[in-house]
């Protein structure tokens, strides 16, 4: 059956109601007679695997009518993430500078500074609009903090038309709950990223940790608990596919039992930044390979700004287009910036993502 709509003939299903009753009813104990006459005799724990240290995976798992909801999507608006260009500034800033207007003409959406000067603030803010792309600094060791935030307002009024309330970006880890308010004050939009964590060793403790931090943060006298929206953790992404995953939507879980535990909205927004770090083991062709797989844990996990550090070759432009690359293909191939949760239903995901939830929780 067609219908017309304004030109186009479009293709309408009908409309019908099945007889359910012709399928017949699967119980849990339907279910594993059938799994035990596949495996003849051998017990269904046989096929157990351990997904982590302490966390065992099932080949098999089944519980209708379990409500796997919670806050994962808290906050969230859409499903797509920014790439993240993590840049060394150190004793050369120019170059620094070029790599990311480079890199954001490519399509990177952010930028992170590392071992940043203050005298070289000026440099590194020049060709970049921040009230488009988010810049986050981390100071040289020994840098005046006081002497940063002076210099970044000094760059911000030339370079963004004195419109300093657009600004986007802020503090690495480790951060400061007094420095962060003060700039704040000048840029309202400003964030900083007050826990680093992993690659994924002891998944409840990582946890713990980033539950510790953001209580620091909020409990300091300098902060009032309604700016937990400017605060972000880091994790960095390591090669346990499974576990990352579930790691970074525990987080999200926990986040909104602590939101709701501040008198805050559960659906206060949770930003997870995270980080791939190339393998030094692996020759550079593997580096990209495994790479992709980390980034896919961190996607389907849910993280909001992903940064894939390049390896260290001689063309180091042609490894930092791959690295880039890697994302575009992720979202303009494999759309996974469309589906705000693509994991939901999952069952091993979801059991891990509720375990490690718990635990962190119920010890924090």
């Amino acid at each position: 059956m067609f219908v017309k709509n304004r030109n186009l003939y479009l293709a309408q299903m009908e409309i019908f109601s099945p007889d359910w009753t012709a399928f017949p009813t699967m119980t849990p104990q339907t279910w594993w007679a059938l799994i035990e006459k596949e495996l003849k005799g051998k017990p269904a724990d046989s096929l157990d695997w351990e997904i982590a240290p302490g966390w065992t995976g099932k080949p098999v798992y089944h519980h209708p009518g379990k409500n796997y909801g919670g806050p994962l999507v808290a906050g969230r608006i859409s499903a797509d993430w920014q790439l993240l260009e993590t840049i060394a500034s150190g004793e050369n800033p120019q170059a620094a500078q070029r790599q990311a207007v480079q890199s954001l003409a490519g399509g990177v959406q952010c930028i992170a500074y590392g071992d940043v000067h203050p005298g070289d603030v000026s440099t590194l803010c020049q060709g970049i609009w921040m009230d488009m792309a988010p810049v986050y600094w981390q100071l040289a060791p020994g840098s005046d903090p006081n002497i940063f935030m002076e210099a970044l307002r000094s760059s911000c009024q030339l370079s963004a038309n004195g419109q300093l309330e657009q600004l986007q970006g802020g503090w690495l880890f480790p951060a400061d709950p007094g420095q962060h308010t003060t700039l704040q004050e000048t840029f309202p939009l400003w964030s900083s990223v007050i826990s680093a964590v992993g690659p994924l060793k002891d998944p409840v403790r990582e946890l713990q940790l980033l539950d510790k931090a953001v209580r620091t943060w909020l409990d300091h006298p300098d902060m009032d608990p309604q700016q937990a929206k400017s605060l972000i953790v880091r994790m960095e992404i390591g090669n346990a596919y499974l576990p990352e995953m579930a790691r970074i939507r525990a987080w999200r879980l926990i986040w909104g039992h602590l939101m709701a535990s501040y008198g805050l909205p559960s659906e206060t927004p949770c930003r997870i930044q995270a980080t791939i770090s190339p393998d030094p083991a692996l020759p550079w062709e593997s580096t990209y390979i495994a790479a992709t797989t980390r980034a896919l844990s961190a996607v389907l996990g849910g993280v909001d700004q992903l940064s894939i550090l390049p390896p260290q070759i001689e063309q180091i432009d042609f490894a930092y287009r791959i690295a880039h690359n890697i994302q575009h293909l992720m979202k303009e191939e494999g759309h996974l910036h469309r589906v705000m949760d693509p994991l939901a239903g999952s069952y091993a995901i979801e059991e891990l993502t509720l375990q490690l939830a718990k635990t962190c929780w119920e010890n924090a």
